[in-house]
Protein backbone atom coordinates (compact mmCIF):
# COMPACT_ATOMS: atom_id res chain seq x y z
CA UNK A 1 0.00 0.00 0.00
CA UNK A 2 2.79 2.41 0.88
CA UNK A 3 4.62 1.55 -2.30
CA UNK A 4 1.54 2.49 -4.33
CA UNK A 5 1.27 5.83 -2.54
CA UNK A 6 4.95 6.59 -3.19
CA UNK A 7 4.53 5.71 -6.85
CA UNK A 8 1.51 8.01 -7.15
CA UNK A 9 3.40 10.87 -5.50
CA UNK A 10 6.36 10.44 -7.81
CA UNK A 11 4.12 10.19 -10.86
CA UNK A 12 2.45 13.45 -9.88
CA UNK A 13 5.87 15.06 -9.39
CA UNK A 14 7.01 13.87 -12.82
CA UNK A 15 3.83 15.26 -14.41
CA UNK A 16 4.36 18.61 -12.67
CA UNK A 17 7.98 18.66 -13.79
CA UNK A 18 7.00 17.97 -17.38
CA UNK A 19 4.27 20.61 -17.42
CA UNK A 20 6.57 23.25 -15.93
CA UNK A 21 9.17 22.49 -18.57
CA UNK A 22 6.86 22.53 -21.57
CA UNK A 23 4.23 25.16 -20.68
CA UNK A 24 4.93 28.88 -21.29
CA UNK A 25 5.74 31.05 -18.33
CA UNK A 26 2.96 33.30 -16.96
CA UNK A 27 2.73 36.82 -18.27
CA UNK A 28 0.97 39.80 -16.74
CA UNK A 29 -2.68 40.45 -17.55
CA UNK A 30 -1.73 43.71 -19.38
CA UNK A 31 1.06 42.76 -21.86
CA UNK A 32 2.63 43.70 -25.18
CA UNK A 33 1.49 42.04 -28.38
CA UNK A 34 2.36 38.36 -28.35
CA UNK A 35 1.27 35.81 -30.93
CA UNK A 36 -0.70 38.51 -32.76
CA UNK A 37 -2.82 39.48 -29.73
CA UNK A 38 -3.36 43.08 -28.60
CA UNK A 39 -3.07 44.09 -24.98
CA UNK A 40 -6.31 44.63 -23.10
CA UNK A 41 -5.60 48.27 -22.31
CA UNK A 42 -4.81 49.11 -25.96
CA UNK A 43 -7.92 47.25 -27.10
CA UNK A 44 -9.99 49.38 -24.73
CA UNK A 45 -8.36 52.49 -26.17
CA UNK A 46 -9.39 51.45 -29.71
CA UNK A 47 -12.94 50.86 -28.46
CA UNK A 48 -12.92 54.30 -26.86
CA UNK A 49 -11.86 55.90 -30.16
CA UNK A 50 -14.68 54.03 -31.94
CA UNK A 51 -17.14 55.22 -29.30
CA UNK A 52 -15.95 58.79 -29.93
CA UNK A 53 -16.86 58.57 -33.61
CA UNK A 54 -20.21 56.83 -33.10
CA UNK A 55 -21.33 59.16 -30.30
CA UNK A 56 -20.38 62.26 -32.31
CA UNK A 57 -22.31 60.99 -35.34
CA UNK A 58 -25.36 60.19 -33.22
CA UNK A 59 -25.29 63.60 -31.54
CA UNK A 60 -24.95 65.32 -34.91
CA UNK A 61 -27.92 63.42 -36.38
CA UNK A 62 -30.10 64.36 -33.40
CA UNK A 63 -29.19 68.04 -33.80
CA UNK A 64 -29.95 68.24 -37.51
CA UNK A 65 -33.26 66.39 -37.11
CA UNK A 66 -34.36 68.72 -34.32
CA UNK A 67 -34.36 71.60 -36.82
CA UNK A 68 -37.57 70.24 -38.35
CA UNK A 69 -36.20 69.12 -41.73
CA UNK A 70 -36.45 65.59 -43.05
CA UNK A 71 -33.35 63.45 -43.14
CA UNK A 72 -32.62 63.93 -46.87
CA UNK A 73 -32.89 67.72 -46.87
CA UNK A 74 -30.99 67.97 -43.58
CA UNK A 75 -28.11 65.87 -44.90
CA UNK A 76 -28.08 67.87 -48.13
CA UNK A 77 -27.91 71.13 -46.20
CA UNK A 78 -25.17 69.89 -43.88
CA UNK A 79 -22.99 67.98 -46.37
CA UNK A 80 -23.71 68.98 -49.98
CA UNK A 81 -24.16 72.70 -49.26
CA UNK A 82 -21.57 72.75 -46.55
CA UNK A 83 -20.85 76.09 -44.88
CA UNK A 84 -18.57 76.43 -41.88
CA UNK A 85 -20.88 79.12 -40.46
CA UNK A 86 -24.02 76.94 -40.41
CA UNK A 87 -22.97 73.30 -40.71
CA UNK A 88 -21.72 70.98 -37.97
CA UNK A 89 -20.61 68.21 -40.29
CA UNK A 90 -16.99 69.30 -39.93
CA UNK A 91 -17.06 68.22 -36.28
CA UNK A 92 -18.07 64.74 -37.43
CA UNK A 93 -15.22 64.77 -39.94
CA UNK A 94 -12.81 65.74 -37.17
CA UNK A 95 -13.96 62.72 -35.15
CA UNK A 96 -13.62 60.52 -38.24
CA UNK A 97 -10.06 61.82 -38.79
CA UNK A 98 -9.14 60.99 -35.20
CA UNK A 99 -10.66 57.54 -35.65
CA UNK A 100 -8.68 56.80 -38.82
CA UNK A 101 -5.32 58.08 -37.60
CA UNK A 102 -5.49 56.58 -34.11
CA UNK A 103 -6.61 53.14 -35.23
CA UNK A 104 -4.10 53.14 -38.07
CA UNK A 105 -1.09 53.95 -35.92
CA UNK A 106 -2.09 52.43 -32.58
CA UNK A 107 -4.34 49.59 -33.69
CA UNK A 108 -2.71 48.29 -36.88
CA UNK A 109 0.86 49.62 -36.82
CA UNK A 110 0.97 49.20 -33.02
CA UNK A 111 3.34 52.07 -32.32
CA UNK A 112 4.15 53.01 -28.73
CA UNK A 113 4.71 56.76 -28.95
CA UNK A 114 2.52 59.69 -27.99
CA UNK A 115 3.16 61.97 -30.98
CA UNK A 116 0.16 60.77 -33.02
CA UNK A 117 -2.34 61.31 -30.20
CA UNK A 118 -0.70 64.68 -29.50
CA UNK A 119 -1.18 65.78 -33.13
CA UNK A 120 -4.81 64.65 -33.27
CA UNK A 121 -5.68 66.31 -29.97
CA UNK A 122 -3.92 69.55 -30.84
CA UNK A 123 -5.52 69.65 -34.29
CA UNK A 124 -8.98 68.98 -32.84
CA UNK A 125 -8.59 71.70 -30.21
CA UNK A 126 -7.38 74.24 -32.76
CA UNK A 127 -10.27 73.42 -35.09
CA UNK A 128 -12.91 73.60 -32.33
CA UNK A 129 -11.62 76.96 -31.11
CA UNK A 130 -11.81 78.32 -34.65
CA UNK A 131 -15.28 76.78 -35.05
CA UNK A 132 -16.53 78.63 -31.98
CA UNK A 133 -15.58 81.97 -33.51
CA UNK A 134 -16.79 81.21 -37.04
CA UNK A 135 -20.08 79.43 -36.35
CA UNK A 136 -23.27 81.53 -36.55
CA UNK A 137 -24.80 80.80 -33.14
CA UNK A 138 -27.64 83.29 -33.56
CA UNK A 139 -29.05 81.44 -36.55
CA UNK A 140 -29.36 78.15 -34.67
CA UNK A 141 -32.82 77.18 -33.44
CA UNK A 142 -31.53 75.37 -30.35
CA UNK A 143 -27.90 76.44 -29.76
CA UNK A 144 -27.64 74.36 -26.56
CA UNK A 145 -27.23 71.14 -28.54
CA UNK A 146 -24.62 72.72 -30.83
CA UNK A 147 -22.67 73.84 -27.77
CA UNK A 148 -22.91 70.34 -26.31
CA UNK A 149 -21.57 68.82 -29.53
CA UNK A 150 -18.54 71.13 -29.50
CA UNK A 151 -17.85 70.50 -25.81
CA UNK A 152 -18.29 66.73 -26.12
CA UNK A 153 -15.86 66.59 -29.04
CA UNK A 154 -13.36 68.64 -27.04
CA UNK A 155 -13.65 66.45 -23.93
CA UNK A 156 -13.46 63.17 -25.86
CA UNK A 157 -10.31 64.21 -27.72
CA UNK A 158 -8.58 65.12 -24.47
CA UNK A 159 -9.90 61.95 -22.83
CA UNK A 160 -8.26 59.88 -25.54
CA UNK A 161 -4.95 61.67 -25.04
CA UNK A 162 -5.09 61.24 -21.27
CA UNK A 163 -5.98 57.56 -21.45
CA UNK A 164 -3.24 56.72 -23.93
CA UNK A 165 -0.53 58.68 -22.13
CA UNK A 166 -1.40 57.68 -18.57
CA UNK A 167 -2.85 54.19 -19.03
CA UNK A 168 -1.75 52.51 -22.26
CA UNK A 169 1.92 53.49 -22.37
CA UNK A 170 2.76 52.92 -18.66
CA UNK A 171 1.01 49.54 -18.50
CA UNK A 172 2.59 48.25 -21.69
CA UNK A 173 6.02 49.52 -20.64
CA UNK A 174 5.68 47.75 -17.31
CA UNK A 175 4.63 44.55 -19.08
CA UNK A 176 7.58 44.77 -21.49
CA UNK A 177 10.05 45.29 -18.63
CA UNK A 178 8.55 42.33 -16.81
CA UNK A 179 8.95 40.03 -19.81
CA UNK A 180 12.50 41.21 -20.50
CA UNK A 181 13.52 40.71 -16.88
CA UNK A 182 11.92 37.27 -16.80
CA UNK A 183 13.54 36.13 -20.03
CA UNK A 184 17.01 37.40 -19.08
CA UNK A 185 17.13 36.02 -15.53
CA UNK A 186 19.48 33.04 -15.05
CA UNK A 187 18.33 29.58 -14.08
CA UNK A 188 17.78 29.30 -10.32
CA UNK A 189 17.73 26.31 -8.01
CA UNK A 190 13.95 26.06 -8.57
CA UNK A 191 14.39 25.30 -12.28
CA UNK A 192 14.01 21.66 -13.24
CA UNK A 193 17.35 19.94 -13.67
CA UNK A 194 15.93 17.71 -16.40
CA UNK A 195 14.20 20.50 -18.35
CA UNK A 196 16.19 20.11 -21.56
CA UNK A 197 15.66 16.38 -21.48
CA UNK A 198 11.95 16.51 -20.66
CA UNK A 199 11.22 19.08 -23.35
CA UNK A 200 12.14 16.48 -25.97
CA UNK A 201 9.76 13.87 -24.53
CA UNK A 202 6.19 13.76 -25.84
CA UNK A 203 4.95 10.41 -24.51
CA UNK A 204 5.25 8.67 -21.17
CA UNK A 205 6.80 5.70 -23.01
CA UNK A 206 9.81 7.86 -23.88
CA UNK A 207 10.91 8.00 -20.26
CA UNK A 208 13.77 5.71 -19.34
CA UNK A 209 13.45 3.05 -16.71
CA UNK A 210 15.32 5.09 -14.13
CA UNK A 211 13.01 8.09 -14.52
CA UNK A 212 9.65 6.42 -15.05
CA UNK A 213 9.87 3.67 -12.39
CA UNK A 214 12.29 5.08 -9.88
CA UNK A 215 11.23 4.92 -6.24
CA UNK A 216 12.98 4.97 -2.89
CA UNK A 217 13.13 1.71 -0.93
CA UNK A 218 10.53 1.40 1.80
CA UNK A 219 11.85 1.07 5.33
CA UNK A 220 10.96 -1.94 7.44
CA UNK A 221 7.98 -1.69 9.81
CA UNK A 222 10.19 -2.27 12.84
CA UNK A 223 12.47 0.58 11.90
CA UNK A 224 9.47 2.84 11.23
CA UNK A 225 8.07 2.03 14.71
CA UNK A 226 11.36 2.92 16.38
CA UNK A 227 12.97 -0.46 17.00
CA UNK A 228 16.72 -0.49 17.13
CA UNK A 229 19.12 -3.13 15.83
CA UNK A 230 19.61 -4.57 19.34
CA UNK A 231 15.90 -5.03 19.80
CA UNK A 232 15.69 -6.77 16.41
CA UNK A 233 18.46 -9.15 17.54
CA UNK A 234 16.75 -9.94 20.86
CA UNK A 235 13.42 -10.55 19.14
CA UNK A 236 14.99 -12.90 16.61
CA UNK A 237 16.93 -14.73 19.38
CA UNK A 238 13.84 -15.21 21.48
CA UNK A 239 12.00 -16.59 18.50
CA UNK A 240 14.80 -19.11 17.84
CA UNK A 241 14.83 -20.38 21.44
CA UNK A 242 11.05 -20.79 21.39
Amino acid sequence: MKMNVDQQIRAAAEALLTSSASSPQPTPHLRMRRNGHMSAVRRFFCLFVTFDLLFTCLMWLIIILLNGDDIVSALSKQIVRYDIHTSLFDIVMAAASRFIFLLLFYGFLYICHWWVIALTTAGTCAFLIGKVFLYSWTSANQPVFQVLLVLISFVLSWGEAWFFDFQVLPHELQAMEYMQAFSSCPESERAPLLRNYLQNLHRIDDYTESIGNFYSPVDSPQRMLGYSDDEDTRISGAGGRG
